[in-house]
């Protein structure tokens, strides 16, 4: 096993990669789940979600008009923000260096009453869909429906390096019993087992997936809101980074997403306890 450390939210976690045979053993049956967050007895009136993010990342920025996307949406959302990104440059020439300025803006669009925000970057070449109320799909649908028939008017060569969805879950859990209560059977055992080592601070196991290109970053464990504490609660993470990294245009979108969607919440359903699943739905 392999100590690493990744970036969760706006704090680090020490990651443990648990090894290859886990792994292998959970991919086959993950992908077999072709599953809608929102459609009939898989909708979830109730969830854990601390964050939910969809994160588009862009090719050829300079063709992307964000302002006029910006404003032809603005209509659907409360209020509007134009924030000012200082973008500092340093370039080398055999003899000197030149410090240079660029000013970049994020475009953000925000609805008070759903407590969701849409972000138009520059500096980072994307767009994102942000909540830390998501109750089902509807958060992002309108939202990305719309975005794809403005940029078909503004943008219309608009393509995605990158698309992600990634559902950050975090769970109460009082007692070393419970863990098997939220987690199923084989998250349980890995956490219980590693939760042997005393004096421990935080713990947190990832896996990674591909399934010809839909690829998942898996996160659970044991973050600790008390830490750097040992460990005396055992609140519980499931982060789901469920994303595919291939060029595609704007018409390919929305399915790319569905289909991110299935996986995500293939996984999810995987790793939870069934009993505990029954009660969020």
């Amino acid at each position: 096993m392999v100590n690493i450390a990744a970036n969760i939210g706006n704090y680090q976690l020490g990651i443990l990669i648990v090894g290859l045979d886990i792994i292998q053993n959970t991919q086959s049956s993950l992908f077999k789940r072709e599953i809608i967050m929102s459609d009939g007895e898989y909708t979830l009136s109730k969830n854990a979600l601390k964050n939910f993010i969809l994160r588009v990342d862009l090719l050829k920025s300079d063709m992307i008009n964000f302002i006029s996307l910006a404003e032809k949406l603005a209509i659907n959302f409360d209020r509007s923000e134009k924030k000012q990104i200082k973008n500092f440059k340093l370039k080398f020439t055999q003899d000197d260096s030149e410090m240079t300025k660029e000013d970049n803006f994020d475009y953000v669009l925000i609805s008070e009453d759903n407590n969701v925000t849409l972000t138009f970057s520059e500096i980072q070449d994307a767009f994102w869909i942000q909540s830390n109320q998501y109750k089902d799909n509807t958060v992002y649908k309108n939202i990305i429906h719309n975005i794809i028939e403005a940029a078909n008017v503004v943008s219309p060569e608009i393509q995605a390096k990158r698309i992600g969805m990634r559902y950050i879950n975090e769970f109460k859990c009082s007692t070393i019993k419970g863990i098997s209560n939220i987690y199923g059977k084989r998250l349980s055992t890995i956490i219980k087992q590693m939760l042997k080592e005393p004096e421990q601070s935080r713990l947190i196991g990832m896996e990674e997936y591909n399934n010809d290109g839909y690829k998942i970053r898996f996160q659970y464990g044991i973050p600790n809101k008390f830490y750097p504490s040992v460990i005396s609660v055992f609140d519980l993470l499931m982060d789901i980074d469920s994303y595919i990294e291939s060029t595609s245009g704007i018409n390919e979108w929305e399915e790319i997403i569905v289909n991110l969607n299935h996986s995500a919440y293939g996984k999810f359903s995987h790793e939870i306890n069934e009993k505990y699943l029954k009660g969020l739905k």
